[in-house]
């Protein structure tokens, strides 16, 4: 979840500051059948603030070039740094919680009740943002590229 949000260079970090917060307020979790849905919701929290975070210390996001190697060689390298390359400046572009929703429902398949959930927000907000989320993203992708553009309109 945490990759899917805040990419790969900084999943395990936020990860790691999850299961922190996790650990230090499990004394607040009052019932123990909620643990799966309290721990996403941390989860969505930590790469929120982390990507807020990064937008303060302006460090871009990473390629992922060696892992990409490993996994599927050269033409799944090209391929995958191709796609980055579009998509990565147009979802820097949007905010953590457009990110955050857009992630969860179509990174990771979640439902839209279980990403407003993980989200903590109500459905109707939840299909506000990925609505909105969804416009911005069309929208820097057509500023990217001339082609996309020429696409949506036919």
């Amino acid at each position: 979840m945490a990759a899917a949000i805040v990419g790969e260079a900084d999943a395990a970090d936020v990860t790691q500051e999850t299961f922190v917060t996790a650990w230090q307020q499990l004394p607040n979790l009052r019932k123990p059948e909620a643990f799966r849905a309290w721990l996403r919701r941390i989860c969505v929290n930590r790469s929120r603030n982390w990507l807020r975070g990064r937008k303060r210390r302006g460090v871009p996001a990473s390629l992922e070039i060696d892992e990409a190697m490993s996994v599927g060689g050269a033409s799944d390298f090209r391929a995958a740094v191709e796609a980055r390359a579009i998509l990565e400046p147009a979802f820097e572009r949007l905010t953590p919680d457009q990110r955050a929703l857009l992630a969860l429902h179509y990174g990771i398949g979640l439902s839209i009740a279980d990403a407003a959930d993980a989200a903590g927000i109500p459905v109707g907000t939840a299909k506000s943002r990925l609505s909105a989320g969804l416009a911005a993203l069309r929208q820097a992708l057509e500023s990217a590229d001339p082609a996309i553009e020429a696409e949506a309109t036919s």
